[in-house]
């Protein structure tokens, strides 16, 4: 899990009320022996040996119940911990022996898990295997592995809180890259599938009460562990009988059977918009399809978050039914907003929330950046860099009326971006990554803090974007893919819904179309969504930049009328929105 290294840094956003401060805490005893080592080492004099602690003997808040899908782990146990001023514990290793007892866990699958429930003060300290620590943000957690010597001290003026889980390792090098079978005939049963939290969440939500053989792929690309699957003749007449399921949880990785170089970005593709669709390929349906051919499988339903999968790789539907049915966004779970009002009196135009690095997302990033916005972003880039994707080219905007507006928008956006990057909201980064390779690049920061998938869950009771929620009008959605026939959404189309916000939506083709068959309303009384159905993906960003235009020339004053004039859309929305994903809590 580690990798060879002792401790490892995330950070999952803090989600928590402040109730933790009420706690009555009280004071574990500790061994007289180690009393005596560290006096002996120097300490004598200390106010006091570790803090004060509140476990999970004791009724816990609900919120806790969240942090048991953000970890995968198993048997976790939770103690609220306080350090008060002067008190100190010296290096050591835990030993564990009453939740080794209480679990029947292996002193060498034991792990601790610290979250961070405030920001850093002064005076405040953490360090593990001989690394100092300071300046962390709430919502940073670190794992550190058994024996992994560590200590903490507060030599400031308020207390220092954090929560300590302790939990098992459920017996898989990466949850979130495996194949996951359930009812399955002759294979054994994976302890990971049944055991980590936010898999048994998937399945609970999803497949309560459903005996079918299923798979549930939790990565990208190829899927390996179907190479080594091979059926008897017996499961292969069962499932031939009853069927078999696969559910995809992420985008499909596609490409273009006859380019020399499988995929144009990273580990997937992106394309003009006028692709042979008989030519089209996905790594994940490749895999299914050799399983199909190699076990003689007749009886194959493939689920996937790309709807309309099925007219676009007609490759593949002879030998397997396509669907677009996303469990992924089946299983997002709600925000719990503060304040449910309509918030009107917003002094600022937009808002752009983005983490993960993509072209797309640059453009968007670069055209909001001169104009009234809220913006996350962390990336900076030469304008020669980014001026040229596979599906569109700067250079050919600036000859042509239509797109010269987009061409003078990115010139001075990226301008902007470079000066003032990196843009922050519920993040703390001091310093831009610069991209050199625009359709290659998939940077990350330090200690994963942007691409843990804990931070794609977004089960918050306050993920801290609501009062910036509160000043904007729109929100501008950014999907993870842009450039690719399937259209495909995600939570953060959710977002502006439960802040009672209208958006526009980045994302591939006929995707409001499909949030409208799932009874959402969309705004095009308000301005033109004609962009949706546009398939040439250079042209629907022009488009989405002419409804940002549109948007930005109105007056505040103006905006907030027309927000008066969407609160029925907007209720729909969040009311739907309650009906949808509250159930998936209870």
């Amino acid at each position: 899990m580690l990798s060879g290294k002792k401790w490892y840094r995330g950070h999952i956003g803090r989600f928590w009320t402040e109730d933790y401060k009420d706690f009555e805490y009280t004071r574990q005893p500790i061994t007289q022996e180690e009393v005596d080592e560290w006096v002996e080492k120097g300490y004598a004099g200390v106010k006091s040996f570790t803090g004060e602690m509140y476990d999970n003997r004791n009724p816990m808040p609900e919120w806790v119940d969240r942090l048991k899908r953000l970890f995968d782990f198993k048997n976790l146990t939770f103690t609220f911990y306080r350090m008060n001023t002067l008190e100190i514990m010296p290096e050591h290793s835990d030993h564990f022996k009453t939740y080794m007892r209480l679990t029947n866990a292996k002193y060498e699958n034991v792990y601790r898990i610290l979250v961070m429930l405030e920001d850093w003060k002064p005076g405040h300290y953490l360090e593990i295997d001989k690394t100092g620590i300071v300046n962390w943000i709430a919502g940073d957690y670190f794992v550190w592995e058994n024996s992994t010597p560590h200590a903490a001290s507060n030599i400031g003026t308020e207390p220092r809180y954090t929560l300590q889980i302790t939990g098992e390792k459920i017996q898989s090098d990466d949850v979130w890259r495996k194949l996951h079978w359930y009812n399955i005939p002759e294979l054994n049963e994976k302890p990971e599938s049944t055991k980590a939290p936010f898999l048994r969440h998937i399945w609970d939500t999803c497949f309560l009460g459903n005996d079918k053989p299923t798979y549930i792929y939790m990565f990208n690309e190829n899927i390996k562990e179907l190479k080594d699957i091979n059926h008897s003749q017996k499961t292969i007449d069962h499932l031939n009988e009853v069927g078999v399921n696969f559910y995809l949880y992420e985008p499909l990785c596609s490409y273009v059977e006859s380019n020399h170089k499988k995929h144009t970005r990273l580990f997937y593709s992106e394309f003009k918009g006028d692709e042979d669709i008989t030519l089209l390929r996905a790594d994940e349906l490749d895999s299914i399809l050799d399983y199909i051919e190699r076990n003689r499988l007749t009886n194959v339903t493939v689920n996937t978050c790309d709807y309309n999968v099925e007219k676009y790789y007609p490759y593949y539907t002879d030998k397997m039914k396509l669907i677009g049915n996303d469990i992924y966004i089946k299983t997002a779970l709600p925000i719990k907003v503060q304040d449910k009002d309509f918030q009107s009196n917003f002094t600022k135009k937009f808002i752009s929330a983005n983490w993960r690095y993509a072209p797309h997302r640059h453009l968007i990033v670069a055209a909001l950046a001169p104009l009234e916005s809220i913006l996350s972003w962390y990336y900076r880039a030469e304008f020669y860099t980014i001026s040229q994707d596979v599906w569109y080219n700067f250079h050919e905007w600036k000859d042509y009326a239509d797109s010269l507006f987009a061409f003078d928008m990115m010139i001075k956006g990226i301008q902007t971006v470079n000066k003032n990057a990196p843009f922050n909201i519920d993040l703390t980064i001091k310093e831009p990554i610069t991209i050199l390779r625009n359709n290659l690049d998939m940077p990350q920061f330090p200690d994963n803090i942007l691409y843990s998938h804990k931070n794609e869950v977004i089960d918050s009771n306050n993920n801290g974007l609501e009062e910036f929620y509160k000043d904007i009008f729109c929100d501008i959605v950014t999907e993870s893919r842009f450039a690719q026939p399937t259209a495909n959404y995600s939570e953060k189309v959710y977002q502006p819904m439960w802040y009672k916000k209208p958006f526009v939506l980045v994302a591939p083709p006929y995707t409001l179309e499909i949030l409208k068959k799932e009874g959402f309303k969309t705004f095009n009384e308000f301005w033109d969504e004609s962009y949706d159905h546009i398939t040439n993906h250079e042209q629907r960003i022009f488009e989405i930049f002419k409804v940002i235009n549109f948007i930005n020339k109105k007056s505040i004053k103006e905006l907030r009328e027309i927000y008066d004039k969407m609160k029925i859309i907007l209720q729909h929305n969040y009311d739907l929105m309650e009906q949808k994903l509250l159930k998936v809590t209870q």
